[in-house]
């Protein structure tokens, strides 16, 4: 029975393999063949992103010229070939030979010749302990071992080539802080043509934080938009934070610790801080103020944004500062500026709206997505940011 799982999961291999060559992910309004993964194969990103890794690793590869190459893992390909062994036990060959130091790189073939023959013995977890004793025999010194983590915040910059490499270290508050700040700076933006962003989480990190360093030094502050001082949104109702019993919802400005709060907490916050009142109705959905315009005025999208508290298109997690308003029925076919007619999307989803056969609709006063036919599941809504909210209507 396993022999025949581990030949069906070379053809799922082999079927992600041809979803990249075929480009499909794009073709369909995906960014990146894991996200098309998760959202019709119903899988986390993590293994959505083992699929994809262990196809590069296990499957012959073509060159740009097209002749062919031989697999990265060519002994564990034929271990898998045969049946022998699981997508698990791919995972450990693979996150050992990843993790060699540069002294042991020339022992690399041997190792995973080494790995792919005792995989056909024994199960993952006891392959993973064989492969922790190999690195120790090949490597008796190990890693230098610190002696007392960093006490205090630290940055140096190091030239190598034509730039610096940075390294240091960030207590929880100090990288909390940054974070905030580099987070709206960090979004995807996709270019004029609508070509998704090509940069890497890492890759717009970077750029986020010298951006953030620029505009520093430009005019002293940073932009409303895009990094003003971290916040608390508090809502609750008047009655309740007039009584101080009961309790409402809190979350940081950039979307992040959605959780309760106290009304007697949430009257402690307003003593010292800006207030911002978002009045609720009777099923606790922002009322709609309702105005003709095309644009979303500032204090619309501040009811829409603590409506949706970031993307609501499901299993989205970008934050309300990421996020654009999206007119459900679009303004030049008559649709107006109102709640109802709007929600919150990212830049990524905002597009697979448009291009794929999704729908939403507002219901019981929130955003609910209809996925295509060829999607199970029927509609649903994004919980990820609004723990209150039920899964569908």
């Amino acid at each position: 029975m396993e022999t025949q799982k581990n030949l069906l999961r070379l053809s799922e291999f082999e079927l992600v393999r041809e979803a990249e060559l075929r480009g499909l992910a794009g073709a369909h309004g995906y960014n990146t063949t894991n996200e098309l993964l998760q959202c019709t194969q119903n899988i986390t990103r993590a293994e959505a992103r083992r699929r994809i890794t262990a196809a590069k690793d296990v499957l012959p590869g073509r060159s740009p010229s097209g002749d062919a190459l031989p697999a990265a893992l060519p002994e564990t390909a034929k271990a898998l070939a045969e049946g022998a062994i699981s997508a698990d036990h791919i995972a450990v060959i693979q996150r050992t030979l990843g993790g060699l130091k540069p002294d042991l790189e020339p022992h690399r073939v041997e190792l995973e010749s080494y790995l792919a023959a005792h995989a056909r013995v024994f199960n993952p977890y006891e392959l993973g302990v064989l492969a922790r004793r190999r690195l120790a025999f090949l490597d008796p010194d190990g890693a230098a071992p610190r002696d007392t983590p960093p006490a205090q915040d630290h940055l140096s910059f190091t030239a190598n080539g034509e730039g610096f490499d940075l390294r240091g270290w960030l207590s929880n508050e100090s990288a909390a802080d940054l974070n905030t700040a580099l987070s709206p700076l960090a979004a995807p933006r996709p270019a004029e043509d609508g070509t998704p962003d090509p940069r890497t989480k890492t890759e717009r990190d970077a750029d986020a934080l010298v951006d953030l360093a620029r505009r520093s030094l430009t005019c002293g502050q940073l932009p409303v938009d895009g990094g003003e001082r971290p916040h608390v949104n508090v809502t609750i109702t008047l009655e309740d934070l007039e009584s101080r019993l009961g309790a409402g919802l809190r979350d940081f400005g950039d979307g992040s610790m959605t959780g309760p709060i106290s009304a007697e907490d949430a009257r402690r916050l307003a003593c010292d801080g800006e207030i911002i009142p978002i009045v609720l109705g009777g099923n606790s959905e922002p009322l709609d103020i309702g105005r003709s315009q095309r644009v979303v005025p500032r204090w619309m999208r501040r009811a829409l944004a603590q409506r949706d508290s970031g993307c609501a298109f499901p299993g989205c997690t970008a934050a309300a500062p990421w996020c654009s308003s999206h007119h459900i029925v679009h303004w030049a076919r008559g649709g107006i500026t109102a709640l109802s007619n709007l929600v919150l999307l990212c830049t990524h989803h905002h597009m697979v709206m448009h291009k794929e056969e999704w729908e939403v609709t507002i219901t019981d006063g929130f955003p609910l997505f209809h996925p295509p036919p060829w999607i199970p599941g029927g509609p649903r809504r994004n919980q990820m940011h609004r723990i209150d909210l039920p899964m569908s209507a």
